[in-house]
């Protein structure tokens, strides 16, 4: 049985080599099976399911298996799992204090329109931009009941947090983002070893056609310059009509898991609130160590919380679990992501891409087209860590070899990244925008399409006007 799985997988090897453009299939099943039935999980379940047949053929399990394995020893799936339990826990505290009610009630003060409240959002989005965590998994719990008696829609609202998540945190050369992007650019050469982080981040930051553009986007979407369009406006319309409402299968996606713990009695100040998140950002500006950070805040809040007889210790660790639980789908659908990403790259779906596009790089094209090339692939599921990794071996010498800005290249990458991460239905940080706001990962990313292919557009329109330019 043995000889005959390892006959067939080889088989099932050559066959892929001869017809490598079948390694597309499984991306096309997992995008029509999303948006036909707006179910991320179980359509990645089918795709995974599919991608590990035509490498394994009959031995599949025995493939997977392997793919859950190689994910977590690879080991960025064990960091998210410990950062969203942190960060889950960290927020649960929050709201059980009555820290993030007691904020909500003072920006009421301020917040009179749809439109404040979505400028509310965006501005706090900016200032929360040590992180693309703290960003995505807080804003949610502390606005979205502003915005809901302003009228806006959960939707809305998920994106505007997206929107300026990850790509604020790429603008800024103290972030997590900007840690990992420059080693890269010191290992290909971009910049030189005993360079200074700082000045060399900066110099791609221009760059960066695809955040500036989202950004501004979401701005000009709060703001009401740029109108509803598509899932937004039926959305919006719904709302005014008092029909909006999810679907059976939607309630059923979002419902809570059991033992949550009831906040919507719980009172406090904005100290409780404030003093946790404060201790977050100022930590991760001294030390540079999300995970310290988070901890810390997490026993920032334990002393509040203990020392004003808010809760008792065992309450607080209910209370964190309570939190940690809400995380657990999340947690599966990026870990079937992870290894569904997994088997994509051991059909040779990567290698195909690169191979098909990298002929076409040449000249003032190769930041437009690597653009591309980056955000289309991570549009279909690959983490945007990954798509880096394995993009800037292949764009950068290219770039070199013609002349082109080995800057404006690195930020091209960057840039086609974080597309992926703003527009997939089923990428990381859509997941944490839509949990936070408690809606479906597939509606908050629907809705969000024409604006994210918008920014898309633009980008492509700006490094074609550069990259001939330079």
């Amino acid at each position: 049985m043995e000889t005959f799985l390892e006959n067939q997988a080889i088989a099932l090897e050559a066959f892929l080599e001869s017809f490598p453009i079948i390694t597309v299939l499984p991306l096309l099943l997992m995008l029509i099976l999303v948006v036909a039935t707006r179910k991320v999980f179980e359509s990645i379940i089918i795709a995974t399911a599919f991608v590990y047949i035509l490498s394994d053929g009959l031995g599949f399990i025995f493939g997977f298996t392997d793919g859950v394995y190689e994910v977590f020893a690879e080991g960025t799936y064990a960091w998210i799992v410990l950062m969203l339990t942190l960060f889950g826990g960290l927020i649960a505290l929050l709201l059980r204090s009555g820290g993030i009610g007691a904020f909500r009630q003072f920006a009421t003060r301020y917040i009179r329109s749809e439109r404040s409240s979505l400028m509310f959002t965006w501005i706090l989005g900016m200032v929360l931009f040590i992180d693309d965590y703290i960003n995505n998994l807080g804003i949610g719990p502390t606005v979205r009941e502003l915005t809901d008696e302003h009228g806006v829609p959960r939707e809305q609202l998920g994106f505007a947090i997206n929107c300026t998540g990850t790509p604020v945190a790429s603008l800024v050369p103290l972030t997590a983002f900007s840690v990992f992007v420059f080693s890269l650019m010191v290992e290909h050469g971009v910049s030189p070893e005993d360079s200074n982080m700082l000045t060399e981040y900066m110099k791609i930051v221009p760059y960066m056609f695809y955040p500036i553009a989202i950004i501004l986007i979401s701005l000009l979407l709060a703001m009401g310059v740029l109108p509803r369009v598509g899932a937004f406006k039926r959305y919006y319309n719904d709302l005014k009509a008092g029909t909006y409402a999810l679907t059976e299968d939607e309630k059923l996606s979002m419902e809570k898991n059991e033992g949550e713990a009831d906040f919507s009695a719980a009172k406090g100040s904005i100290l409780d609130f404030a003093l946790p998140v404060l201790v977050v950002v100022v930590a991760m500006f001294a030390t540079s160590d999300l995970v310290f950070s988070v901890i810390l805040a997490l026993a920032t809040a334990f002393v509040l919380n203990i020392a004003q007889k808010k809760m008792r210790v065992g309450e607080y660790f209910k209370t964190f679990f309570a939190g940690v639980n809400d995380m657990i789908y999340i947690l599966a659908v990026v870990l079937m992501t992870f290894v569904f990403v997994e088997g994509l790259l051991g059909i040779g779906f990567v290698d195909y891409v690169i191979d098909t596009v990298g002929p076409m790089l040449a000249g003032g094209s190769i930041p437009a087209l690597t653009f591309i090339v980056v955000g289309v692939i991570a549009f279909l599921g690959v983490d945007y860590w990954a798509v880096i990794l394995l993009f800037a071996p292949v764009a950068l010498p290219l770039a070199d070899m013609f002349g082109v800005s080995p800057y404006m290249t690195m930020a091209a990458i960057a840039s086609g990244s974080i597309f992926g991460g703003t527009a997939c239905f089923f990428a990381e940080q859509n997941l944490m925008c839509s949990q936070s706001v408690e809606r479906p990962p597939v509606r908050v990313a629907l809705g969000g399409l024409p604006y994210s292919l918008l920014g898309f557009v633009v980008t492509v329109i700006l490094y074609l006007i550069v990259g001939f330019a330079y």
